[in-house]
């Protein structure tokens, strides 16, 4: 739901989910009759397209949903701050003995990550935009394909998506996929989102890629180097550049596979 004034409002929101909760849950047919009703708690959460949020003031660092570092799809601030509690302790910790605490220096904590930006393409493939018509069926058909398709694929692939990490592994195995089962269901998809927000989504796909590399292959070399640094500000600057690498490409996630491989050892 964007900010268009022409939207419905968050309580008209609210009034037709109670009306159509017979249809969501058939067992109950009068909502104010069948239920036990204590008290109706409903929210918003707020998410900003340009995403994790800068710092605007030099030493205030916003962290969890007021960072927005949190997932377009499932907003769960709880557990995306759990997820880089970690992270967060070690930057916060390392900007005071540097005394790093500029925003621009701040900034470099929550830094851009692909994985992030390009989850919106799926927050935008499941909104649909002022005076767009849709086919009803449309949302059950790409959430059943691609869910389906992860299944198939295995925990590995479908329990990290499940828990807002996307990688890059995953994420075109079960495009790709998905592309061999439905085919005609993907001009479908791009017409929905528009070119302009596809094209969008390619760069940060590409940069996932370009993450998980620089992960991989250069960040076990240039650790022991960065360990060694003298100067704690650029000791700062580069653990911050290979946490961004890390987090932004999904590679944090540990897979299922790999904590049976670790139990193992």
């Amino acid at each position: 739901l964007d900010a268009d004034e022409k939207r419905p409002t968050l309580t008209t929101l609210m009034d037709d989910y109670w009306k159509l909760l017979p249809y969501y849950q058939p067992s109950i047919k009068d909502p104010e009759n069948d239920l036990d009703v204590k008290r109706v708690l409903f929210a918003f959460f707020p998410t900003y397209r340009d995403s994790p949020l800068q710092p605007m003031w030099s030493r205030v660092l916003a962290v969890g949903d007021a960072s927005g570092i949190q997932s377009p799809l499932s907003f769960g601030g709880f557990g995306a701050l759990t997820r880089h509690l970690g992270r967060l302790s070690d930057g916060i910790s390392e900007a005071l003995e540097a005394d790093c605490l500029h925003k621009d220096d701040l900034a470099e904590i929550n830094a851009y990550t692909p994985n992030l930006s390009a989850a919106w393409m799926f927050q935008k493939a499941m909104s649909v935009r002022m005076g767009q018509n849709v086919d009803p069926k449309f949302m059950n058909r790409l959430l059943a394909t691609n869910f389906d398709l992860m299944d198939q694929m295995g925990i590995d692939t479908i329990k990290p998506f499940l828990q807002d990490v996307i990688r890059i592994d995953g994420l075109v195995g079960s495009l790709s996929r998905s592309f061999v089962a439905d085919p005609f269901f993907m001009p479908q998809i791009v017409g929905h989102v528009g070119i302009p927000a596809l094209v969008d989504w390619m760069g940060h796909v590409g940069m996932m890629s370009l993450y998980t590399a620089l992960h991989s292959g250069v960040t076990p070399v240039l650790k022991p180097f960065v360990n060694t640094m003298k100067n704690e500000r650029s000791r700062f600057k580069w653990n911050r550049r290979m946490e961004a690498w890390k987090f932004g490409s999904g590679c944090d996630y540990i897979l299922p596979k790999d904590k049976v491989v670790n139990t193992e050892l």
